[in-house]
């Protein structure tokens, strides 16, 4: 795990902006960092290293003469992918995934990617062709941004590191609407906060004529949906999950993992608990809210004793809340909508503290096994489309959730100006950017396979990856995220709504597949939090404060008539909004 820089310059570009690049994301990499140059090509990396600590593993790295790489990830089927290459004449020097991953371009050329099972954002240049290639993984999991003017093409893993290359920083106010109505990030086609900085969407490549800087991007995957064969569902998912942990647990430093005490990062650390080599080196960290309603500590302590793993039970306070609240924003490079990263933020700070590199976690469980109690709407829709949703009420788990409530929620499905009539209601978000059509792409419902492929691909998942990136990375720590291993998404996926939700359960799939790893009373309990923070406790504190920043933003002041801001959830996002327009001086 690593962070990457690079530009494609028609002219003269300097070391000591190389290195003040490399080093606004040093923190990604403390291991090493290094750069080379190539006509008129730069390529920077700072390196964490994970596999094959050995010094002849750094990057750039060299294949031959032929090509150069800087890249930011772990390919998890390395060994076995340079066991085929080895069959096919290929020698290597080193035991690092980044050498199989040049060998394979060499092989396979840009279709290498579709052989890769894991996590990446590389740029390859291929001197043979004069071009730089670039990719994203499947489900984007590690980050890739640009910035193109008139004279240069520039990439890196954060967005601060381009910054500097930018010549006006102005806010995107297309991609901070949907935030803004509904805390949706990540969202707005390839766009950022900041405009003319763009993202490298998940599945994407992306290849740079060196000598013309004209850019051709295609999608290498999408979701397949494959028809199952008549199998034991609940057997084949385990068998993947358990592959998928194993693959995962490959690595040549101390392992931990987060434990919020819910059901994905349960299931997790007991199937940690059962395939790792040397469990007694891991550790398990759970973040305890000072909230007893949405305190999980005695769930997470109870499934550590029942695996027989350490936990280490952290509570942040509202001081240190308080003094990292703008390197926070400073960490995530664009708002965010709500103080729960803070709570992961100190995880990882503590995870570095005790000298664990590698955090394992849950993120992508959610969207894949229909984890969110918002979900409901859209799975009884699919019900009553299909005709088997007879005893959906009767069997419910979520006793708020009435027939009549949902109904009135189906209206927004159905007729998107309802919905959008409902968000000029209560928004006062001036017409100009308040567009209904804009807005419809990104919420407006068809089907439910496109929905919960949206979720992953562009929604809501999007977002979560782009907090455990950050933060993991803010202290040199590889985040590994089992769920999202392609495999486990396209068999969930190809399986109908009533297979994955069923006897009033949301994540049945899931509980069902692992109902014999922990006691059942863990498995098969609903009330859901995950790393909850004491926000209504923090935010009282501050709220003074918070208000008087928001009537400063000139960004808001721009989109608003006025701030109607009627919760926590809706102020924190405008107060967001102001500090980060403060701390990167965006302009209008």
């Amino acid at each position: 795990m690593c962070g990457i820089i690079g530009s494609v310059y028609g002219g003269e570009f300097g070391d000591n902006f190389v290195a003040d690049a490399i080093d606004s994301i040093s923190h990604r990499g403390p291991c090493n960092r290094g750069y080379i140059k190539y006509k008129n090509i730069t390529l920077g990396h700072t390196r964490l290293s994970i596999i094959d600590l050995d010094s002849r593993a750094n990057q750039p790295m060299d294949y031959e003469d032929k090509y150069t790489i800087v890249y930011n990830g772990e390919i998890y089927n390395y060994k076995e992918l340079k066991d085929e290459l080895i069959l096919q004449g290929y020698k290597f020097k080193t035991n690092s995934d980044c050498e199989v991953l040049l060998c394979a371009y060499d092989f396979f050329g840009e279709e290498c990617v579709e052989h890769f099972n894991g996590m990446w954002a590389f740029a390859l240049l291929d001197k043979t062709r004069g071009v730089l290639f670039c990719s994203r993984d499947r489900f984007g999991e590690k980050p890739f941004f640009y910035y193109q003017d008139s004279k240069a093409f520039y990439f890196a893993s954060e967005i601060k590191a381009i910054l500097p290359f930018v010549s006006d920083i102005k806010a995107n106010i297309p991609a901070i609407i949907p935030f803004v109505v509904r805390g949706n990030i990540d969202c707005y086609k390839n766009e950022t906060f900041f405009r003319d900085i763009y993202r490298l969407n998940p599945s994407q490549n992306m290849i740079i004529d060196i000598k013309s800087l004209k850019i051709k991007k295609y999608n290498y995957y999408k979701i397949n949906h494959k028809e199952i064969a008549n199998t034991n569902v609940y057997r084949t998912l385990r068998d993947i999950l358990e592959d998928s942990v194993l693959l995962r647990l490959r690595s040549d430093v101390r392992i931990g993992g987060c434990l919020s005490g819910g059901l994905d990062s349960s299931i997790l650390n007991a199937l940690v608990a059962k395939l790792h080599p040397n469990i007694k080196d891991y550790v398990a960290i759970h973040a305890k809210s000072s909230l007893s309603s949405s305190d999980e500590s005695k769930y997470a302590l109870r499934v550590a004793k029942y695996l027989g793993i350490d936990l280490c039970v952290i509570e942040p306070t509202f001081e240190e809340f308080f003094e990292n609240i703008d390197k926070v924003i400073n960490t995530q490079d664009e708002p965010f909508g709500g103080t729960s990263i803070y709570m992961q933020y100190f995880v990882m700070q503590k995870a570095r503290n005790l000298g664990i590199k590698v955090m394992f976690d849950g993120q992508g469980a959610d969207e894949v096994f229909l984890g969110y109690e918002h979900y409901i709407k859209y799975i009884y829709k699919n019900m009553l489309d299909n005709g088997y949703c007879d005893d959906f009420f009767k069997d419910l788990k979520l006793f708020r959730y009435s027939k009549d409530g949902i109904l009135r929620e189906l209206d927004g499905l159905h007729n998107f100006e309802v919905a959008f009539l409902r968000i000029k209601q209560r928004s006062n978000i001036k017409e100009k950017y308040l567009k209904q059509d804009e807005l419809e792409s990104i919420f407006a419902y068809s089907d439910f396979d496109r929905f919960n492929a949206r979720e992953i691909m562009s929604n809501n998942l999007q977002a979560l990856l782009r907090y455990e990136d950050r933060d993991s990375m803010a202290f040199g720590i590889e985040s590994r995220l089992p769920y999202l291993d392609y495999r486990i998404v396209e068999f969930a996926l190809s399986l109908p709504i009533n297979v994955r939700f069923q006897n009033g359960y949301l994540k049945y799939l899931l509980r069902k597949s692992l109902e014999d790893v922990l006691p059942s009373d863990i498995i098969w309990r609903y009330n859901k939090m995950g790393f909850e923070s004491s926000q209504k406790l923090w935010l009282e504190k501050i709220k003074d404060d918070m208000q008087r920043e928001i009537q400063k933003s000139q960004i808001i002041n721009e989109i608003f008539y006025k701030q109607n801001i009627q919760s926590d959830d809706f102020l924190w996002r405008l107060y967001n909004i102001a500090r980060w327009e403060f701390i990167y001086g965006v302009g209008l």
